[in-house]
């Protein structure tokens, strides 16, 4: 099994003042210098150029976030944070994201509760969560969606092998990401099959980004994956394929949208192959107060939905030997696999 130790990021993060203390410090470079070695308050007063006091105060915050652990006068990260600062881009992903949501939470959080379309209506963040920015290529369009991606990206990179731990890839040659974003999904799946076709299904603007994205990053696989540009609740979608994927998709869409999402799915799904949805769960927070690095999840309150009307619909359309699973992350995910029977109308 995949390790989880990423998921450990989220416990230093657990307040807003946790995250300002460690934004800070990553930027006057404190976690830099003792990411390196040991050092004293001299050492890092000349690295950071904080004023006593201020250097003072910032270290009290992390040591009381158990960032760092006093040693004397030495000062040195704590063994769990060195854990956490191996997955740096998501941990930045994580503070930048929840600083982006936090104003429209602390003003907003009544109409969260009581009036979702209120909610939205008067929401920074759903302004910026703007798919009619994503069909024409412009300069402006693809900065507006490039704001978005870059957060859904990490968490895909970091969330995709929970999935596909999960899954036999034995006897699949191609794969379909609906709203696959990027392509970080189908990066993951070549890691672990080299072999494989991806084909990833996004619209226009994020399939720019996505090719890009995959050329920057992964050039080695950059041919094995396709982007199909289009509207995928309307315009053809691509050949069908062994396996083909909902990952972080369907909840964007009322009932209504995500079950003809999955009807329109089936076809793309070549028979005896199979279809996986992987989808947040419905939130709940029983163990714990949500953390501040969790608060983007809490802006999806009203649209993460229970497995049922998946499962309703894959039965209707079908598909057998369906099953469904909780994998626990961050929050929890439903993981769902089915199969297209070969004698499939």
């Amino acid at each position: 099994m995949t390790s989880r130790a990423h998921l450990g990021v989220i416990a230093f993060l657990s307040t807003e003042m946790d995250a300002r203390a460690l934004r800070a410090a990553l930027d006057f470079g404190l976690i830099e210098t003792l990411a390196a070695a040991p050092a004293d308050m001299g050492q890092l007063s000349r690295r950071s150029r904080l004023a006593p006091r201020s250097l003072a105060l910032l270290v009290d915050m992390l040591e009381a976030n158990r960032v760092i652990v006093r040693d004397g006068d030495v000062l040195r990260l704590t063994p769990a944070f060195r854990d956490a600062l191996r997955f740096r881009d998501l941990l930045e992903a994580r503070i930048a994201f929840a600083d982006l949501v936090w104003p429209d939470i602390h003003s907003l959080f009544n109409a969260l509760l009581a009036d979702a379309p209120q909610f939205m209506a008067r929401s920074k963040t759903f302004d910026l969560f703007r798919y009619d920015r994503c069909f024409e290529l412009s300069a402006e369009n693809r900065a507006a969606t490039q704001a978005w991606t870059r957060f859904t990206t990490c968490l895909t990179k970091y969330e995709a092998d929970a999935a596909l731990d999960e899954i036999d890839l034995d006897g699949v040659g191609d794969f379909v990401d609906l709203g696959g974003n990027t392509g970080e999904f189908s990066l993951a799946l070549l890691r672990r099959r080299p072999d494989l076709l991806a084909t990833v299904v996004d619209l226009p603007v994020v399939c720019a980004i996505g090719r890009d994205h995959v050329a920057a990053i992964a050039p080695a696989q950059a041919a094995a994956i396709a982007f199909h540009a289009c509207d995928m609740r309307r315009d053809p979608l691509p050949a069908p394929a062994d396996l083909v994927a909902f990952k972080s998709a369907l909840h964007d869409w009322p009932d209504a949208d995500a079950r003809r999402l999955l009807a329109r799915a089936r076809d793309v799904v070549r028979p005896g192959g199979r279809l996986m949805i992987f989808e947040r769960a419905p939130l709940h927070f029983r163990s714990g107060r949500p953390p501040y690095g969790l608060a983007p999840d809490l802006m999806f309150l009203h649209f993460l939905r229970h497995p049922a009307l998946y499962l309703e619909t894959l039965g209707e359309l079908g598909f057998v030997d369906i099953d469904c699973r909780r994998i626990a992350l961050e929050v929890d995910f439903h993981f769902i696999v089915a199969r297209r029977p070969e004698a499939s109308p």
